[in-house]
């Protein structure tokens, strides 16, 4: 019976930032935990196992590698991890129902819509959302840069808390998460849609300082203007109370600095499209069926798409650049 300890395994779909910090997490843990993940990444993987950096030091986690799920042989006890962006949702629900028909589904993703579209495929689903410091740019490698690595709430899609989410939430608690069950995830995940807006503002600029930070905020504002006009109820992510402080990993130990999001992170590796449409394009559609428009969003959307599809790296425009775009000076 899925949900006993000795039997669960986890099936990650997608081993980048979140699918790789989470699984690999999970397997030093003592729980079974199989990958699916881009050819690079599962050679290096493979190769010289999963490179965890953590502020405590850097943990190498040996587990099971493959690059699509007629690769695995699934069993009963099965419970997928799904972390694809958004964009990827549709094309991995077909590619996982040739390969078994029924399996609970958790979506560790950004943007609102990607349980609706698993829903189609799968009796089973639950929707997460996960507030945390995570990268990935190097093959073999995913840095997760706080203690705990994160905070996370989930529950049943579209609503309900059964004994499943319960044990898997255990389990996350057991790697140092913190985590929320609750039985009504959906505005969840909208109050993550919220903070998500802001990831292109970082792609763009490449710069996380002051006047980066005010162009996030009139994102965010926008955002919350359509929601509110939409009728739709979100909630802010908070962090649960800790037994133990949190701490952060120190600039001189992380390559990274200021983090900048997703959307970074998919322009720094040059795949070609990022999860924009799903997040700002979101509050753009919105508004469109309210007969309005969400400029901010709908140029931020624009440009994203544009470098992507170019293959261009962060830092196109300077927040001065983009602040006279988005007419916000």
């Amino acid at each position: 019976m899925i949900g006993e300890k000795a039997k669960l395994r986890i099936v990650i779909y997608g081993a980048g930032a979140i699918g790789g910090v989470v699984g690999g997490l999970l397997a030093l843990s003592g729980t079974a935990v199989v990958l699916i993940g881009r050819s690079g990444n599962v050679n290096a993987i493979l190769d010289h196992g999963l490179q965890i950096i953590t502020p405590d030091g850097t943990r190498v986690a040996k587990l099971p590698a493959f690059t699509t799920p007629n690769q695995i042989d699934f069993g009963p006890d099965d419970v997928v991890f799904l972390c694809v962006k958004s964009q990827d949702t549709e094309n991995a629900m077909r590619d996982l129902q040739i390969e078994v028909k029924d399996i609970p589904i958790f979506c560790f993703q950004n943007g609102v819509h990607n349980e609706e579209v698993v829903s189609k495929y799968y009796p089973r689903v639950y929707a997460v959302t996960v507030k945390s410091i995570v990268f990935f740019t190097r093959d073999g490698e995913v840095i997760t840069r706080g203690d705990p690595p994160g905070h996370i709430v989930v529950g049943r899609y579209p609503e309900g808390v059964d004994e499943l989410v319960e044990s898997l939430a255990a389990k996350l608690r057991d790697t140092g998460y913190s985590v929320m069950t609750t039985p009504d995830i959906m505005p969840y995940k909208w109050g993550k849609l919220i903070v998500n807006l802001t990831n292109a503002v970082g792609a763009i600029t490449n710069s996380g300082g002051e006047e980066a930070s005010r162009i996030a905020h009139a994102v965010e504002e926008e955002g919350k203007e359509i929601l509110a006009q939409a009728g739709i109820h979100w909630i802010p992510m908070k962090e649960p109370p800790l037994r133990r402080p949190t701490r952060t990993m120190q600039t001189g130990k992380d390559p990274f600095g200021t983090p900048l999001g997703s959307t970074w992170q998919s322009l720094t590796r040059r795949q070609g499209t990022v999860e924009t449409e799903f997040l700002n394009g979101e509050i753009v559609c919105i508004a469109k069926k309210l007969g309005k428009r969400a400029p901010i969003n709908e140029t931020l959307l624009h440009i994203t798409e544009e470098m992507a599809a170019n293959h261009e790296l962060p830092g196109k425009y300077t927040p001065s650049e983009l602040s006279k775009m988005l007419k916000l000076e």
